[in-house]
């Protein structure tokens, strides 16, 4: 049987590695653009990894991407995770994993940290985008 998820994605913040001058934070839109590209991905961990394991599984998961200028995912890590009980470690693994190939566009951006709340729910069949 196949779940959905509802996927809220919020930049709940940003912070630089270096400083930075005014053009060197990428654009809100092109992150959250980023994101919901692969959403599907981070669909498909919760339901492959997760639901599998525990179809009870849901929760808040948020993950920090250290970005390049390159546009390179350096890092992925779970900064908070409300997930818990079988399955949650498998959907933690997988998000970041998956996370660590995506994409940015090249500029002249300073490299920056970025933390994507993802709220991983079953059987909603929305995909909702939020930004704050």
């Amino acid at each position: 049987m196949l779940h959905t998820l509802v996927l809220s994605l919020a930049i709940a913040s940003r912070m630089s590695l270096m400083p930075q001058q005014a053009d060197s934070v990428r654009p809100d839109n092109d992150i959250r653009l980023v994101a919901l590209r692969h959403s599907s991905e981070i669909q498909r961990c919760y339901e492959t990894e997760g639901l599998r394991l525990n179809p009870g599984l849901s929760g808040t998961i948020e993950v920090e991407v250290t970005v390049a200028p390159s546009g390179r995912v350096e890092d992925a890590a779970v900064s908070a995770s409300g997930l818990s009980g079988a399955g949650h470690r498998e959907v933690e693994a997988c998000i970041t994993t998956t996370m660590r190939n995506w994409r940015f566009e090249k500029g002249p951006y300073a490299p920056e940290t970025i933390v994507y709340p993802f709220n991983l729910v079953r059987d909603r069949g929305v995909m909702s985008n939020t930004r704050t």
